[in-house]
């Protein structure tokens, strides 16, 4: 697997050497000091080139940083094809086969004064012409944790148990991947989007817990981290219905605790009818 230091050589000498390219800047993980640094890293670069449609048109050039398992274009998808005539930003996502990936977005320069508004850490590794709308951001404050409105707090906690009865239903029927689908993704969202206000508090919304809420480990004690395991549940439908109940009460106990910091209010009467239902419609189905 290529070093760091070998990939950043190519991508700047590149750069350096194409006239085409007038900037660079590398955002992401790699950008930023309080994430993860590691060979699973990916490189998020920009290109700020003089034409991007001489970067679109043909796609081979991308060969030039090595042997690519796999690519995609995310924004020529079928939901919504590229325009290849136009000047929008385009992005190149680079699997190389020997590990290392490069997420290599191509902005015009027509285009370059929406940077100004950019707020994510930012190193800038090139400015040929010294745009000044690229300044390194080193703060990671967008990506803190933000505390709650009294909506969005009461919205999180009708939602999360709004979507408990999904998860029972599809119990019921022995709808395996709905039920399991409504528990693991819109049902633990709301439940993660809690403990992540929790966290919040005891760090004064001044974290973030990363993308998918990655970073929990950081925040967590190991017997915090072990409670949350132990929510996922295995295969069978019996251990689903214990940890949806499991799931279920911790998120009570965790909406309490956001709750008596913010001083907001816990709907206990739909609290404690949603659990009623819950264990009625396991003992009779």
């Amino acid at each position: 697997m290529r070093t760091e230091t070998e990939m950043m050589d190519l991508i700047l000498t590149k750069a350096v050497k194409d006239d085409r390219i007038r900037a660079v800047t590398m955002e992401g993980s790699r950008a930023n000091s309080n994430a993860v640094h590691d060979r699973y890293s990916d490189f998020d670069i920009v290109y700020y080139v003089t034409d991007v449609r001489e970067f679109t048109k043909d796609k081979n050039w991308v060969c030039y940083y090595g042997d690519i398992l796999i690519i995609q274009y995310p924004m020529d998808w079928y939901s919504h094809p590229y325009d290849y005539n136009s000047r929008d930003t385009f992005t190149y996502l680079i699997q190389f086969a020997d590990g290392n990936r490069i997420d290599l977005t191509l902005v015009d320069i027509q285009n370059i004064e929406r940077e100004a508004n950019n707020r994510e850490p930012r190193v800038v590794l090139l400015n040929k012409d010294q745009y000044k709308e690229l300044v390194p951001i080193e703060k990671e404050d967008e990506f803190f944790i933000k505390p709650p409105t009294k909506m969005e707090f009461y919205n999180a906690c009708n939602e999360f148990r709004w979507l408990s009865v999904y998860v029972s239903k599809g119990l019921c029927r022995e709808e395996f991947y709905y039920a399991r689908y409504s528990f693991e993704v819109p049902c633990m969202e709301m439940f993660l989007k809690m403990l992540s206000w929790k966290i919040g508090i005891q760090q004064g919304f001044k974290v973030t817990t990363g993308s998918h809420n990655k970073y929990l480990k950081r925040f967590l004690s190991e017997d915090e981290m072990s409670r949350l395991q132990g929510i996922f549940p295995e295969g069978e439908y019996e251990a689903m219905w214990d940890k949806l109940v499991l799931m279920y009460d911790y998120f009570n106990e965790l909406e309490n605790e956001v709750a008596g910091y913010l001083r907001f209010q816990v709907d206990k009467e739909e609290t404690m009818r949603v659990r009623a239902f819950l264990i009625k419609r396991r003992e009779e189905r």
